[in-house]
Parts: structure tokens; C-alpha cells; sequence
């Protein structure tokens, strides 16, 4: 259907299913992401101009990479947030929080440049890259990543070099980071069968002392989504001032209220409960810090985790604002379908983030690697990527005035489709 997306290009629409990505696109985004890591070595302040007119022309002239799905290297341009909140906080002043513009303001610009990627796979190249382990590698090094980003901020707000004005920004950046880039991580790592990928995924989410995430997340977002039993899910009408304390609230309670259920139907004594193991190690990374770096690390990593929890949230409220499943008898609801979460193809955000932006197929498939989700033409479609709808979810009446049309669209199509398998049936 036409998704109406606020885009300039469509990439990957004509594409042949099974076109696989030539050594000359690999090496095109590796030059790519050669560029991008190069800017860390621009000096600011004598260059700042140089730094954000080389980055910000770098992003945008991602429009002419082409990429088929197959490669990895899309997906490292994470490193172009730390880069950004790094040298913000080395140019001081108000600079410091140009952080804020960059995810505000240049990624919707380059999501609106750059455009959507609405490639698929056929199911032999998804069974292929589901068993790839560059993909599975990636995610498995934004663990430690994200551990040296808080140290370095830590030693950052420990140097005595930084204002109070600077250290907020720094604060905000750093929270940016194991945000989008970190809690993201963790929550594709935290549906995956091995060991050692859910133990990362809960230590980044421990990061933004969110640990009892996973055990809501996965035991009862996702049996629950798009029910009024869902405290992740914004209903229809709801601001995101409203959402927030509820989502905050109803997930740790939600986390506490399944935990206990496993101890009793387990015969667990209550020590074998996971929720204060998850802050006892949120406190550990704190204060492993602070002996690392000093004492203001303790305060800079409760501050971006509330940064980070709250740039989460506001994803998690554009995620399945207004969608309902039908309840077919009292208790019981219909299977969680594609058209129970809102997709967006913007092909910036959705690199930067592991295509969590192509959440139908997510939640169709939890088990399913970030490189092979699909996009859905039966999910309803954010008109922009995360971080346009972001800023437009500040604005209730705003936002309301974007998503409703959409949303109610949406609902007058499955009416529609509800009426034609009913015929069928008939017939």
C-alpha cells in the first residue's frame, strides 16, 4: 500500500529477490565507514567547522551506497554517535549538547534524503544470514563498546576540565549513546538462544540500569502487546507525557509481578530472584567507575541512565501507539500479527538502530536476527524514521494530527480485510 513516508528515495523497491551485494559494494561502504571513523582524528576546536561539515556530508552521501541486506558494515555507522558526543563535549560550551541537534535534526534530514530501503529477502538468503556471524559479532562488541563509552565519559567528568554546563552535556550524550545504541543491543541480544548473548544483553541494559526490561520484554511485552494488559503499549489518544509514567511504573511492576510467578510455579526461595540482581549490578558498574575515575562517575551514570530510559520509552511509545488486538473471548486474544506494530523503512535510523524500526516482523518472529527482518505492506507505516517522530511525539496535538489519520486508516483497511475473509469463508 502507499505508505506516504516524508522520504526523497525509495532504495531497493525493483531490487530481484536473491540479489546478493558484489565485493564493490562491501568496499564502498568500508571506504564509507573509513570516512566516518577518520573524523575522530579531526582537532576541535581549530577544525570543529571541518569535523561537522565532513560528517554531516559523509551521512548524506550514504544515499548513493547501495546495499542489498547481505553486509554488516552498514550497521557499524553506530560509531558515528559516540563520535559526535565526544567531540561536542571536547568543543565545550553549549556545544556540548550538539548532540541533541544531530539526532534531531540531521538524522531526520538524512532520513528524509537518504529515503526508505524496502528491500526483502528470500527465505534461502534469510536461513544464510540468520547463521552469519559478522551479524551475531556486532552486537556482541556493542557490550564492550558501551562499557569503554562510560568509562571514557566517566574519566571525561573526573578530569576537572568540564563545567557544570559541559558535564550536562556530556551527561545527555552519553545517555544518547546507551540509548540508541546500547539498550538496543541488549534487546536484540536478549531474544537470542546463546548464553552468552543474553548475559550481554542484560549487562547493557544493566548499563542504563534497566535490567528488569528483559524480563518484562520478553515474558510479557510480547504475549501482551497491543492489549490494555500492556504497559508498553500507548493507547489511542494518549500523550507521551501520560505514556511515560505509566510505561516506567507498569514495566517494573509487571518485571517484579512474572519474576514471582516463576519463583512460586519453580519452588524458588526468594533469593533466586533476578530484578535486584539486575540493579545490584547497575550499582556495580557505577561504582566500578567511580574506583576507576572518581566520584562524579556515580552521578553522570544515574543521569544518562535516565537520559537513555527516557529516549528509550519515547521509541517504545511510537512502537504500537492505537493498535489493538481483538479479544475473542474474555482473557483470550488473537495471534500478535504484523499489522499490531507500527514499521517504518527509513534507512538512516534503521542502521543505527538494528532495523528495530521494522518491528512488525520483530514481534511476528522475537527469535529472528536484526539482519533479516522484513518489511510488512500489511503493518501500519510511521510516516518517518524514530527520531523525526520522536520530536513530533513532544507535541501531543501534533503528533495527533500526524498519527491519526494513519492509525485510523489502518483500522478502516483490517475492517476491510476482516469482511473479505469472512466472505470467503461463507463462499
Amino acid at each position: 500500500h502507499d505508505a506516504n513516508w516524508w522520504a526523497l528515495m525509495e532504495h531497493n523497491a525493483g531490487r530481484l529477490p536473491g540479489t546478493r551485494s558484489s565485493w564493490a559494494i562491501s568496499a564502498a561502504w568500508f571506504a564509507f565507514l573509513a570516512g566516518v571513523a577518520s573524523t575522530a582524528l579531526i582537532p576541535v576546536p581549530s577544525h570543529w567547522g571541518c569535523f561537522i561539515a565532513i560528517l554531516i556530508g559523509l551521512i548524506f552521501s550514504s544515499i548513493w551506497l547501495p546495499d542489498n541486506g547481505d553486509t554488516v558494515l552498514p550497521f557499524c555507522t553506530i560509531i558515528i554517535l559516540p563520535i559526535v558526543v565526544f567531540k561536542s563535549v571536547a568543543m565545550g560550551g553549549l556545544w556540548s549538547y550538539s548532540i541533541l541537534l544531530f539526532v534531531f535534526v540531521v538524522i531526520p534530514l538524512a532520513d528524509f534524503i537518504v529515503g526508505v530501503d524496502v528491500g526483502n529477502q528470500t527465505r534461502e538468503i534469510q536461513k544464510e544470514l540468520h547463521t552469519a556471524f559478522r551479524f551475531e559479532l556486532l552486537t556482541l562488541l556493542v557490550a564492550p563498546g558501551i562499557l569503554g563509552c562510560l568509562c571514557y565519559a566517566a574519566w571525561l567528568a573526573n578530569s576537572g576540565g568540564l563545567s557544570l554546563l559541559e558535564f550536562g552535556g556530556l551527561t545527555i550524550g552519553t545517555g544518547i549513546i546507551t540509548g540508541v545504541v546500547g539498550i538496543v543491543a541488549g534487546h536484540e541480544l536478549c531474544h537470542k538462544a546463546s548464553r552468552l548473548e543474553r548475559v550481554l544483553g542484560r549487562l547493557l541494559l544493566c548499563s542504563a540500569t534497566y535490567g528488569h526490561f528483559y524480563v518484562e520484554h520478553t515474558l510479557g511485552h510480547h504475549k501482551d502487546v497491543a492489549t490494555d494488559h500492556d504497559p508498553a503499549t500507548s493507547r489511542y489518544g494518549e500523550s507521551f507525557y501520560e505514556f511515560l509514567p505509566r510505561v516506567v511504573k507498569g514495566e517494573f511492576v509487571n518485571a517484579c509481578r512474572i519474576e514471582a510467578a516463576r519463583l512460586r510455579r519453580n519452588g524458588l526461595p526468594w533469593w533466586h530472584n533476578e530484578i535486584p540482581v539486575y540493579f545490584l549490578v547497575s550499582v556495580g558498574i557505577a561504582l566500578a567507575l567511580a574506583c576507576l575515575t572518581g566520584p562524579l562517575a556515580v552521578p553522570l551514570f544515574v543521569a544518562q541512565s535516565v537520559v537513555a530510559v527516557l529516549l528509550f520509552e519515547s521509541v517504545n511509545y511510537l512502537e504500537h501507539y492505537g493498535l489493538e488486538r481483538r479479544e475473542l473471548k474474555p482473557g483470550q486474544y488473537e495471534q500478535v500479527q504484523p499489522q499490531h506494530s507500527w514499521d517504518t523503512a527509513c534507512r538512516v535510523t534503521n542502521h543505527v538502530m538494528f532495523k528495530l524500526e521494522r518491528h512488525a516482523d520483530h514481534h511476528a518472529h522475537a527469535g529472528k536476527r536484526y539482519q533479516t527482518l522484513q518489511a510488512y505492506d500489511s503493518s501500519p507505516q510511521l510516516p518517518a524514521g524514530y527520531a523525526t517522530m520522536i520530536l513530533l511525539a513532544l507535541f501531543p496535538p501534533l503528533c495527533r494530527m500526524v498519527m491519526h489519520p494513519r492509525l485510523l486508516a489502518h483500522r478502516r483497511l483490517q475492517v476491510g480485510r476482516g469482511r473479505q475473509q469472512v466472505n470467503i469463508t461463507i463462499e
